[in-house]
C-alpha cells in the first residue's frame, strides 16, 4: 500500500499554484490526500502563541482546523 502524499502550505484560491500542483502529481500516480493544509496566517498565529489553530482569535482559524480534521479523519478511514 501507497502512503498518500500531505500537501501543506497550499497556496488559497484565487491563486493557482495548488490546484496544478495537485493535477501534476495526480498525472504521475502520486496518492495524494482528499484535503490540503491551506497557507494561512493563522497557523503562524498559533505557533507565535504556542496553542493550536483552533484556539487562535483569527477568522480564518476554523477554516484551518477544519483541514487537519479533514485530513485526521482520512486516514483513520483508511487505517
Amino acid at each position: 500500500m501507497r502512503v498518500p502524499l500531505l500537501r501543506a502550505k497550499v497556496p488559497p484560491l484565487p491563486e493557482t499554484e495548488g490546484s496544478l500542483l495537485r493535477s501534476e502529481l495526480a498525472g504521475q500516480g502520486i496518492p495524494l490526500f482528499a484535503a490540503d493544509i491551506p497557507r494561512l496566517k493563522a497557523f503562524e498565529k498559533a505557533a507565535a502563541q504556542g496553542v493550536p489553530v483552533s484556539l487562535v482569535e483569527d477568522p480564518r482559524a476554523k477554516r484551518a482546523w477544519e483541514a487537519y480534521e479533514a485530513v485526521g479523519k482520512e486516514t483513520l478511514s483508511h487505517a
